[in-house]
């Protein structure tokens, strides 16, 4: 190979990587209880924000600004952070306060690229941190959780997710079971909708459910406003009390650079 040929290629190396990495398109791990398994780009930065309200067995709690940042890592790889800051009354009535929930940290990685009947599979580990965050949001020790997401494009405009995992609360040794089921669809052009069962078990008895287990479903609407900027809009609904644990969000992802 002649020089002036390899360094064409070394010239042209960077712009091929940018290509490809535009190539891999917007993904965004808002709205919805699960977690896609579409990692970010390497080198690129997502914030992801919103506001909500939920209304758990009394307790009435606004998201004042719920914060996920992204960043990519590796090419398979990506690390995330995540705070809220929380506005709650224990009952009807009640004074509000004002809050900063635990500190959340973790990594996802990219196992497999789906093709055809194969899933795209990740892992994702995720931990909050104690003393980290307002003192009655905070675990007593740290407080992991384990996932493996899935995802099968079963068409250009229907796709399939499922994720499974183990969530630890940082006072009780043993872990909580999670499993969800996703349906994603793309009727037009930069609309989204999906609809979502996530679920959980406990090893003891949850009293406020009288249950072992926490059925849930979530569904919402998502736009892209440009290539790089997603809004969205959700609701949650636990099935077994629906009138007395629910939940409504807004939101945006910005891909930064």
């Amino acid at each position: 190979m002649k020089i002036k040929h390899l360094i064409f290629i070394l010239l042209l190396s960077p712009t091929l990587i940018m290509a490809q990495e535009e190539a891999a398109g917007f993904t965004a791990d808002r709205p919805g209880e699960s977690t896609g398994p579409d990692v970010m780009p390497l080198h690129r930065v997502q914030w992801e924000t919103g506001v909500g309200f939920s209304h758990t067995f009394g307790v009435d709690e606004f998201t004042l600004n719920n914060t996920l940042i992204r960043y990519g890592l590796t090419r398979f790889a990506e690390i995330r952070v995540g705070i809220d800051l929380l506005h709650t009354r224990q009952q009807t009535g009640s004074a509000w306060r004002t809050s900063v929930s635990a500190l959340c940290i973790g990594t996802k990685i990219k196992v497999l690229e789906g093709d055809g009947w194969k899933p795209t599979v990740s892992a994702l580990a995720e931990v909050e941190c104690p003393h980290i965050g307002s003192k009655d949001n905070t675990p007593d020790h740290l407080a992991p959780s384990l996932y493996l997401l899935f995802n099968n494009d079963a068409t250009d405009w229907l796709g399939i997710g499922y994720a499974v995992g183990a969530e630890w609360d940082g006072s009780v040794p043993a872990p909580a079971a999670f499993w969800a089921l996703t349906l994603s669809f793309a009727p037009i052009d930069k609309l989204g909708l999906f609809v979502e069962s996530y679920n959980r078990y406990f090893q003891t008895k949850d009293p406020l459910l009288n249950s072992h287990g926490e059925y849930s479903i979530d569904f919402g609407v998502t736009y892209m406003v440009h290539r790089k900027v997603q809004l969205d809009v959700a609701a949650n609904l636990n099935l077994q009390q629906p009138a007395k644990y629910y939940a409504v969000s807004a939101g945006v992802a910005w891909q930064i650079n």
